[in-house]
């Protein structure tokens, strides 16, 4: 099973947050931009990132690598 690379995980999230705080601010002014309302969705975008970063750098370190695996049954 092929894992997706740390980085491309997190420029994945990042696009997604992104896309869908704009598409949501354009969905609800008809198109229209509203600044306050794109800084606020972009800024909880930035925290979500922010949380999901540091879930999965905790994962990463627990996960198992060829190298624990060697160190642990050699």
């Amino acid at each position: 099973m092929m894992r997706a690379s740390p980085l491309r995980r997190r420029l994945v999230a990042a696009l997604l947050l992104v896309v869908f705080a704009i598409g949501s601010v354009l969905l609800w002014n008809d198109g229209r931009v509203d600044w306050s309302d794109l800084a606020i969705n972009l800024f909880a975008a930035a925290c979500g990132l922010l949380v999901l970063h540091y879930r999965w750098r905790r994962q990463e370190r627990r996960a198992m690598t060829p190298r624990k695996l060697k160190d642990i049954f050699s």
